[in-house]
């Protein structure tokens, strides 16, 4: 790693899920009204904004209709960050926020981006 590169933490994995790869993918399939909004969501910074942006989620669904798959990925990912922050949620919120991503990239690639520009999003 660079020494001018920020450290990859869960936060700013879900941060980046979230709010870079979930409206990307969404303006693929049409939905730029949702990917605008969930641009504008704060910073994922910890399970506490996580917490608040799962409802956030869902409200951005159902005003714009935006494809449910990609918004579900994008809410699983705030979730593992919750899951992760509890006593002994480490090893279990890892694996869950990694497959999230997962998920949520599939979709993304599904959508019509290309796997290389999906990987590009992700690594900011």
């Amino acid at each position: 790693m660079s020494s001018g590169a920020a450290a990859l933490t869960p936060a700013s994995l879900a941060d980046t899920a979230i709010r870079v790869l979930a409206p990307g993918a969404l303006e693929a399939r049409g939905a730029a009204e949702a990917a605008a909004r969930i641009r504008m969501l704060p910073p994922i910074t910890g399970a506490d904004v996580a917490r608040s942006t799962m409802p956030a989620l869902e409200r951005i669904a159902r005003a714009s209709q935006a494809p449910a798959d990609l918004v579900r990925a994008a809410s699983q990912c705030a979730g593992a960050l919750i899951q992760l922050e509890t006593p002994a949620g480490e090893a279990p919120g890892t694996a869950q926020l990694l497959a999230a991503v997962v998920r949520l990239a599939t979709a993304a690639v599904r959508s019509g981006l290309k796997a290389v520009d999906v990987a590009a999003l992700l690594s900011g």
